[in-house]
């Protein structure tokens, strides 16, 4: 619950959260080689999701320890997700993963806000969720969480997603309330895979642009969020494939490394239903 304080507009407190983080402020300078891309080699979605492991198990959100230390959800066989990582040269410090809606599959949250989800796939919008955000703990002064956010939120652009979703801890709601624009698209609800409370959440991208230039057109440059998201990509940061990574590309996981994490490291597939196994084994024929 956010307190009011008298004499702070919603702009006043916006300006005010942004400073404190020092969310836009450019803090990479002394990262070895940065670059943001596509998780594309067995090694980067391994540490991609070796990082999501132990952040998420530091905050208690990892009900079920696995050897493998890694963590990861049958989604993520799938091609049309993507796997945004920040590297320093070949280390992984940042990622999030981006999920298309599809059937059999859905998306991660339908598990608590099936309900909620529904009516925006029978208005034939849509959907995309954002799931898997880690940012290891050395980097976290860097504000890499902004640029691998930055890089999802114009990807789903890119894919004509009108609804972008995300479930959060309800202590963060205000933040992604207040900052990116999002509204509230399901109440609170306990989330029995990270065993803590959970708040559905939704950023409608078919006027994003209008809203958050009005929203931040008044506000000084190091708190426009709008331009940061939308200027030219900062200098000091590499793009894979030239300026930017909206290229069209087959991102099918070879066999091996689909039995490598789906059947050795973890048992994911074991949990899921007929139809998605026919999906995958349609995908994967090679795959037993």
């Amino acid at each position: 619950m956010t307190t009011y304080v008298p004499g702070r507009t919603p702009d006043r407190r916006r300006t005010i959260r942004i400073k404190r983080s020092a969310l836009l402020r450019d803090n990479i300078d002394d990262i070895d080689r940065p670059a943001i891309k596509i998780a594309e080699t067995r090694d980067e979605l391994e540490q991609a999701f070796s990082l999501v492991y132990r952040e998420y198990q530091k905050l208690g959100y990892v009900t079920e320890p696995n050897s493998s230390e890694i963590c990861l959800s049958i989604h993520h066989i799938l091609p049309e997700t993507a796997v945004f990582i920040f590297k320093s040269y070949l280390r992984v410090l940042s990622t999030v993963t981006e999920i298309f809606d599809s059937t059999p599959f859905g998306l991660p949250m339908d598990t608590l806000y099936h309900g909620e989800l529904e009516p925006l796939r029978d208005a034939n919008r849509k959907l995309a969720e954002i799931s898997a955000l880690a940012t290891s703990n050395e980097a976290r002064w860097s504000n890499l969480f902004i640029y691998v956010m930055r890089a999802a939120f114009r990807y789903a652009i890119f894919k004509d997603v009108n609804d972008l979703c995300i479930t959060v801890n309800p202590k963060h709601v205000e933040f992604y309330k207040t900052i990116f624009l999002f509204e509230e698209l399901g109440p609170e609800k306990y989330y029995p895979k990270v065993g803590a409370p959970a708040v559905a959440l939704r950023l409608n991208l078919d006027d994003v642009e209008g809203r958050w230039k009005k929203t931040y057109s008044a506000l000084d440059f190091d708190c426009n969020l709008h331009s940061f998201f939308y200027r030219v990509t900062t200098t000091q940061l590499t793009m894979s494939h030239g300026k930017n990574f909206l290229v069209e590309r087959n991102r099918m996981l070879d066999v091996d490394t689909v039995r490598y994490f789906f059947i050795e490291k973890t048992n994911v597939l074991e949990k899921a239903t007929p139809d998605q196994m026919n999906y995958i084994a349609s995908i994967y024929p090679e795959l037993n």
